[in-house]
């Protein structure tokens, strides 16, 4: 079985074929399942349809309407979507206008040139693509961990004693990670969720902006 489920995002069937074979050269262990889209018209149409996939990673190519121009989005744009709802989830652009993609992306560091596939791409290099594609889903995989434990422990702390404002803004800021890179519904107990600390910090905002626009009222009246 393999060990790592990976999407690539093409719209060109003959680059798909290229990626394809690419990894069907490279995976000598098997490792890989590869899964292959190719995209909707719109990006929120696609997200819907790979929003419920667990994928390990995903690969996209970056013109996704360089042969349709129904397509309304692009890689860069595919990605970004992506990580708005998993932050740094494993995410690579092929493209063969590496200038355009790294101006128009925000992280130039995961701008691939789809040369990297051929055959004297990567004789030289040290690390292959897929190598690169598998240290990002470890380094994912260990912060999703890490993460799951830290909030076990927060979890377990909260029993014996109330935390602190810090520590509960920590605990749901892992709660929401972890729910969101594992598509999993939310471990944490309930009575965790609505935090006395942070009910009382909101109660303060809005009672400043209640202070605030009676001033205002007070100096429009003079």
């Amino acid at each position: 079985m393999a060990e790592y489920k990976i999407l690539f995002v093409d719209e060109v069937q003959a680059d798909i074929r290229r990626f394809q074979r690419y990894v069907h050269r490279k995976d000598i262990d098997n490792k890989f399942e590869l899964v292959v889209e190719t995209p909707e018209n719109t990006l929120e149409n696609f997200m819907n349809k790979i929003s419920n996939e667990n994928f390990d990673a995903i690969i996209t190519d970056h013109k996704l309407h360089e042969e349709n121009a129904n397509i309304s989005f692009d890689g860069i744009d595919l990605v970004r979507e992506i990580q708005k709802e998993k932050i740094d989830f494993p995410c690579f652009v092929l493209t063969s206008f590496d200038d355009e993609a790294v101006i128009n992306g925000d992280d130039v560091n995961i701008v691939y040139i789809k040369g990297l596939m051929d055959t004297d791409g990567e004789n030289k290099a040290h690390a292959t693509f897929l190598d690169k594609i598998e240290n990002q889903i470890k380094h994912y995989r260990k912060r999703i961990e890490d993460s799951e434990e830290e909030l076990l422990a927060l979890s377990k702390k909260s029993n014996d004693k109330p935390l602190n404002a810090d520590e509960e803004a920590r605990l749901l800021e892992l709660d929401t990670f972890i729910e969101k890179a594992t598509n999993q519904p939310s471990s944490l107990p309930e009575n965790l969720k609505s935090t006395k600390n942070l009910d009382e910090l909101h109660q303060m905002i809005e009672n400043t902006d209640k202070l605030l626009a009676e001033l205002k009222e007070l100096k429009n009246g003079d």
